[in-house]
């Protein structure tokens, strides 16, 4: 499948907003998760960080771009 040039620069000048969108829900999952009063300080952080650790890896977070041309 041929991706026009047109279409190709659409994307990357779309790609970040769609990113930064992505990011800004998965905040709002954090603070969400962090107000929860029943579970102590160390369940928090310690969840936050594999729950951070495992998003980092997720397309919408990180993602890289090879014009195949």
């Amino acid at each position: 499948m041929d991706i026009s040039k047109k279409d190709w620069k659409l994307f990357r000048e779309r790609l970040s907003g769609w990113q930064e969108n992505y990011m800004e829900s998965l905040v709002k999952e954090y603070a969400n998760f962090l107000n929860d009063d029943k579970k102590s300080a160390s369940e928090k952080f310690w969840e936050l960080e594999k729950r951070i650790k495992e998003d980092k890896r997720h397309p919408g977070v990180v993602m890289e771009l090879k014009n195949q041309r």
